[in-house]
């Protein structure tokens, strides 16, 4: 986890250093703000090895918070891919970040995430395990 000192509020977060090869590594199953302060990022090892992984926060100087939170959720299935759209921001909101979390399962790979056209956040991914659940979390920003 990440959070951001003093008068600082979350702008955006993220993470870096996963390794995934065939003998083994890690993969990140969450990524998303936890509160107007903190970014937390989760990942699962497997194989030989597991690895690094640093959860990132960007913080701006501000006496309230600065983002709000948008989010939607998918089933994936047991062998199945899916994507889960966020709905747009309020008015007079931007949508700035985004996040997702396969919400405490160790079998979804996350495949991608995207800011759309429309101003919605999709996040994908791919399920190895038994049904659950996928989150996208967009962040949408006071213009």
């Amino acid at each position: 986890m990440a959070t951001c000192p003093g008068r600082r509020h979350l702008f955006s977060g993220g993470f870096q250093r996963t390794d995934f090869v065939a003998g083994g590594g890690n993969f990140v199953t969450e990524s998303r703000a936890i509160s107007p302060k903190s970014w937390r990022v989760v990942g699962h090892a497997f194989g030989a090895f597991g690895g690094e992984l640093t959860a990132i926060a960007y913080c701006v100087r501000s006496h309230k918070p600065r983002l709000t939170e948008v989010s939607s959720s998918t089933v994936l299935g047991t062998g199945s891919t899916g994507t889960a759209t966020t709905p747009s921001c309020p008015p007079g909101r931007r949508l700035t970040a985004g996040g997702f979390s396969s919400n405490g399962s160790e079998s979804v790979l996350f495949t991608n995430g995207m800011i759309n056209a429309d101003g919605t956040w999709s996040g994908s991914g791919y399920n190895t395990g038994a049904a659950t659940n996928l989150t996208a979390y967009g962040y949408c920003l006071k213009l």
